[in-house]
């Protein structure tokens, strides 16, 4: 008995069958070499000479203790400092060697994300580079407010936040349960780590959000983004229970952040609506243009919370000026990219292209090393949390316990069940479609 073919079996279905089987075949045969200044090698050499140049420029920082009592309002950075003390080393100390470590794993995360948002390796090393300049608004600022200041766990949150970002921005583009987790565990690190840093995490984290609503499938993203921030929000609920979240809210403590606030509607009424328009306008469905985009709203966004939060001059800076930094190194690295690749000169010879970023980043690698003495200490500069200096916040945080806090408790239990859930069902799909 003859066989029949499917409807599906057509002449042209067999034939793009054959075609793909073909260029499988082609590929399997075919080895790409990738050039060595190109490879994962070479690109994690440059990782470690960038760690090992910030090290030089803080070495004289170790061995020295945090030079005020700096009060902390989330547990993670006082849990490590008395791990450590645990092993000998004293209180004061501790905290500043987990500031050193913080500072310093900085640039690892922070390259990952804009390599990742970005899509260059160049524009990434570039502005890990210019974060790591020795003046003001770059690493100066954190070096003083972590280091000398009072402010180490607002900039060691930033190193959470980085990481953080990545996995947000992996989570909106693409979904997927192991993206959601790690974008959730990873936010509710930074809240647990400094309330403040959390605040300006966020700001980042919408800004983000809003670029990849720009380029498509808008409800579907914000939904993603709002999923992380419901389970962060659980995962922290058992430090920040709500009844104390609601008051901390709209109680005294929320005077700051209502007071800059209200500095900022006068503005927002004009800024928001013209800045929106201009990013729909400008980058809607144009990837390409996304680096431009963040870059610039980063800038101007932090520029001008940082214009009304204080003031942006060294004399009297703003708490925002760290994360004014960071905008700028991103705006600048995208613009000297963008501006060699437009030269004629470097247009029509990719060696002088290459050698001309080659002279770039060996200077800048310079400055930093030659800059350690803008940065270098100065003796001029002034139960298991015992020791500990507890913030307002914390202080706070001690007066509502009871029934909220088992509430904030089961809240987080739940959160973390519902993850691991999410999880395990997600493999266990994937297995079977596997098989």
């Amino acid at each position: 008995m003859e066989q029949i073919p499917d409807e599906t079996e057509t002449i042209a279905a067999k034939r793009s069958q054959r075609l793909a089987e073909k260029l499988k075949k082609a590929g399997e045969r075919i080895r790409k070499t990738e050039a060595w200044w190109n490879s994962s090698y070479f690109e994690f050499f440059l990782l470690i000479l960038v760690l090992v140049i910030n090290l030089y420029s803080v070495s004289s920082y170790f061995g020295t203790a945090t030079f005020y009592d700096t009060f902390y309002s989330g547990p993670v950075i006082p849990l490590l400092a008395k791990l450590l003390e645990m092993t000998g080393v004293s209180l004061g100390y501790g905290f500043q060697l987990i500031n050193l470590v913080f500072f310093l794993l900085f640039p690892i995360p922070f390259y990952y994300l804009v390599k990742a948002i970005m899509g260059r390796k160049i524009i990434a090393l570039l502005s890990i580079l210019l974060i790591s300049l020795p003046f003001y608004p770059f690493a100066s600022v954190r070096i003083y407010s972590s280091l000398v200041g009072v402010d180490g766990a607002h900039i060691s949150s930033l190193t959470v936040s980085v990481i953080a970002l990545y996995w947000i921005f992996k989570f909106v583009r693409d979904g997927g349960s192991k993206n959601l987790s790690l974008a959730s565990i990873f936010s509710a690190l930074v809240a647990l780590i400094s309330p403040f840093g959390f605040s300006t995490y966020l700001i980042m984290a919408l800004i983000l959000t809003f670029s990849e609503m720009l380029l498509g499938l808008g409800r579907v993203k914000l939904f993603r983004f709002s999923a992380i921030m419901f389970f962060s929000a659980c995962l922290v609920a058992f430090w920040y229970n709500p009844h104390f979240s609601f008051w901390m809210l709209t109680g005294s403590l929320g005077e700051e952040v209502r007071r800059v606030i209200f500095k900022l509607l006068p503005i927002s009424f004009f800024a928001i609506p013209a800045l929106g328009a201009f990013g729909y306008l400008l980058f809607d469905r144009k990837p390409s243009l996304q680096p431009v985009f963040l870059a610039s709203f980063y800038t101007i966004a932090f520029a001008m919370i940082s214009l009304v939060g204080g003031g942006v001059f060294p004399s009297h800076p703003s708490r925002y000026v760290a994360e004014l930094g960071i905008g700028l190194a991103l705006l600048v690295s995208v613009i000297l990219i963008k501006i060699a690749e437009s030269l004629s000169i470097f247009e029509n010879n990719k060696f002088y292209f290459r050698f001309g970023i080659v002279v770039l980043l060996i200077g800048m690698s310079l400055v930093i090393i030659l800059g350690n003495s803008n940065v270098s200490y100065s003796s001029q500069v002034l139960g298991i949390w015992t020791g500990v200096e507890k913030g307002t916040i914390w202080q706070e945080r001690d007066r509502f316990g009871g029934v909220s806090s088992i509430i904030g408790f089961i809240i987080s239990f739940v959160a973390i069940t519902s993850l691991s859930y999410i999880n395990i069902k997600t493999k266990n799909s994937s297995a079977e479609l596997t098989s």
